[in-house]
């Protein structure tokens, strides 16, 4: 028979099956938290290393050229996760001088070019000037982000993106940016990994339509509260073969050679401007496309719903821009599924 003594001494002389389960599941959660965290904070620290150390080289090489002094940059070593590279002699003149990442896929590369004056970085196939943004993106947009914002971020990285206004549908990304011309908007389109929007069926032109530019939807959720007149740079041109009408990606899209797309107005009244209008807009603030609106009191056929309501412009938007002048952007669209 044993005593109460004996049994309260084996209740305290370690942990129950259910207390140790408990035990390694709330270590090994912690785990998956904390370990990450720290894995991001040294790669963040490594990467903000060599930010510094490449501005430092942009700063001495800025006061070698005004002061008539010798930068001393072979005295420059790597530093952790980076190899310092291209240094041919101590002055600045006509170098590029790079730092680059031991490990490439964790961590951004920099580089300085002392003819540009510019440091700029290359990560997870872009680059740019934006240095502070390109930290952001080491790990993601932080162990609780949400795609939405990792998303968003990485648009944000580039300056001629206006801040926030990305968002996907599906296998898209749809993003505005800075431009005062189609091929300039074009061009940007590219340097994302895609093209001016493509608008493949009614659907997408109504899901665009309702998300994207109408009432400068996607510009007012990112935080620009203006609802004047706005423009968008779309890919539909007839560029290469007056009157067929194509997208800037290649893709086919459902309507009949895209010209359910056009507004009537062009369409039917101005038929005569067309040679000269090789690209399209599409007018954010007013467009009725694809619905049941009617304009009953003047020309119901050229103002009503039954068409798209793109508009032709040329490559600078030049009659819009002397008549009103409103506001314009392009709408890049970028594959997001691989």
């Amino acid at each position: 028979m044993f005593s109460s003594k004996s049994i309260n001494s084996n209740k305290n002389s370690g942990f129950s099956l259910i207390e140790l389960v408990i035990s390694i599941s709330v270590l090994s959660i912690l785990s998956a938290v904390a370990i990450p965290a720290f894995i991001c904070f040294l790669n963040k620290s490594k990467a903000t290393s060599a930010m510094y150390l490449m501005q430092e080289i942009k700063k001495n090489c800025t006061i070698e050229e005004s002061l008539d002094i010798n930068a001393n940059l072979l005295q420059l070593n790597d530093i952790i996760g980076y190899e310092i590279k291209g240094i041919s002699k101590n002055n600045c003149d006509d170098q590029v001088i790079l730092a680059n990442a031991i490990e490439g896929d964790l961590l951004p590369s920099f580089e300085y070019n002392n003819n540009d004056k510019e440091v700029i970085f290359k990560f997870k196939g872009m680059e740019g000037t934006n240095l502070s943004g390109c930290i952001g993106l080491i790990c993601g947009n932080g162990i609780f982000s949400n795609k939405n914002d990792e998303m968003k971020n990485k648009y944000n990285i580039h300056d001629f993106v206006v801040k926030n206004a990305a968002i996907n549908n599906e296998c898209s990304d749809y993003v505005i940016v800075e431009a005062s011309s189609w091929d300039e908007a074009q061009k940007r389109s590219q340097d994302l990994g895609g093209n001016l929007v493509t608008i493949n069926n009614k659907e997408e032109y109504s899901w665009l339509q309702n998300k994207v530019w109408a009432k400068n939807k996607l510009l007012n959720d990112s935080g620009d509260s203006s609802d004047e007149s706005t423009y968008f740079f779309t890919g539909l041109n007839d560029v290469e073969e007056e009157g067929k009408y194509v997208w800037a990606s290649g893709e086919e899209s459902e309507f009949n050679n895209n010209e359910d797309l056009i507004h009537r107005q062009n369409w039917i009244a101005q038929q005569g401007m067309a040679s000269s209008k090789d690209y399209f807009v599409i007018g954010g603030t007013n467009d009725k496309g694809f619905t049941d609106y009617v304009q009953e009191n003047y020309r119901p056929d050229l103002y009503n719903g039954s068409s798209g309501h793109l508009t032709w412009v040329d490559n600078n938007s030049s009659w819009l821009k002397n008549n009103g002048n409103p506001r314009h952007f392009g709408l890049a669209e970028i594959p997001s599924c691989s």
